[in-house]
This record gives structure tokens, C-alpha cells and sequence, in this order.
């Protein structure tokens, strides 16, 4: 088998992460809540982000370089995961977009919030699922940032379980993020 070898020095950042953005794939789709300095409710999607460990239970996020959802995690100490779903793609998009400081991405794409009962960040009422998590740690990685928060509570919609007590995916049906301005829905099993 021939491959095509890219060596990572030899080309710019950007060349790079889309290269690699279209290879791992599909990378699914969080979004991330939490509170701004003045109350209101910042709300931002994420495709860098998964499962670090399971015990303890621990979500990480990142991105290229630290943005609201990371400043305002570490001044509140935790943030909100909520996982997108396909019908909810309209909304993420919007979300994506640079909101100017203090106006809330949540109230602009019509999303409605109530706050975590266990940590200090705003539940999406739209979302089929959120995980509470309390802040553990960050991880300085030169131009981008790693949030690291352990899960307090996970919330579930019951209309989303199967009767083993996971998640039906057609039901919850999650976005996923692929390559260039594609993304990916479940539809398929194997």
C-alpha cells in the first residue's frame, strides 16, 4: 500500500487541522453552557470534545484558542454539555457565530435555560441530554486550551431510552461534525 505522508512542520496550522478535522470523524457535536459575567447564558458548539475518563466520570472541550466558554468556566468553576441533535442544526450554526461581549447565543437562537441544581451553569430546557460538570482542571496547550470537568449528574430525556437503560441513537438522534462544512447524523447501525 502507497500512502501519502504529510509532515506536520511542513505545513501552516490550518492546513493541518483541516486535514485532520476531515479525517477524524464524525466528532460529535457539545454544547457548551455557561455563565457570563452579568448572568446571561453563553452557548457554544463544540467538536473538540469527549470522554477522558469514566471514573471518575470526566468530559473535556477545546479549542484553538480560549474562548468565552473557557474564561467563564474558570471564573464560575463548571459548565454544562449538552449533546446537539440533527433538528437542533439551525440553531448550532447560529450559536458558532462571534456574539458581541454580553449578548447571550442561547436567548438569540431561542433557547430557554434553567440552572444546573448541582454546579453553577444553565441547563439547555431543549436538550434531550446535559452533563453537569464541576471544573477539574486545564491544560495550557500552547495556543489552545483544554477544559477538563467532572460529571456531577447527567440528565437524560426519557423519550431518548431504550429499555436497557441506554440511549436509543436513533431517538436522540446527535449531530455530528465531518470534514470542510459537512456534518453527520445517525442513521445507520452496524
Amino acid at each position: 500500500m502507497t500512502r501519502d505522508i504529510h509532515l506536520i512542520d511542513e505545513h501552516s496550522s490550518l492546513e493541518n487541522y483541516k486535514l485532520s478535522m476531515s479525517l477524524i470523524v464524525p466528532r460529535p457535536i457539545a454544547w457548551i453552557a455557561t455563565f457570563n459575567q452579568d448572568g446571561s447564558v453563553n452557548l457554544a458548539p463544540y467538536a473538540l470534545f469527549s470522554v477522558v475518563c469514566t471514573d471518575p466520570m470526566m468530559l473535556q472541550f477545546s479549542s484553538r484558542s480560549p474562548k468565552d466558554s473557557y474564561h467563564n468556566a474558570k471564573r464560575e468553576g463548571a459548565f454544562t454539555v449538552h449533546i446537539a441533535t440533527v433538528d437542533q442544526k439551525p440553531q448550532v450554526a447560529l450559536t458558532s457565530k462571534e456574539f458581541p461581549e454580553g449578548e447571550s447565543e442561547a436567548d438569540a437562537a431561542g433557547m430557554t435555560w434553567t440552572k444546573a441544581p448541582n454546579v453553577n451553569a444553565p441547563i439547555l430546557d431543549d436538550a434531550l441530554v446535559a452533563f453537569e460538570c464541576e471544573v477539574h482542571s486545564f491544560v495550557d496547550l500552547e495556543t489552545s486550551v483544554l477544559t477538563i470537568g467532572r460529571v456531577k449528574a447527567i440528565h437524560t430525556d426519557p423519550s431518548i431510552m431504550a429499555q436497557d437503560g441506554m440511549a436509543d441513537f436513533a431517538k436522540l438522534n446527535p449531530l455530528s461534525k465531518l470534514g470542510r462544512q459537512q456534518w453527520g447524523k445517525t442513521e445507520d447501525f452496524v
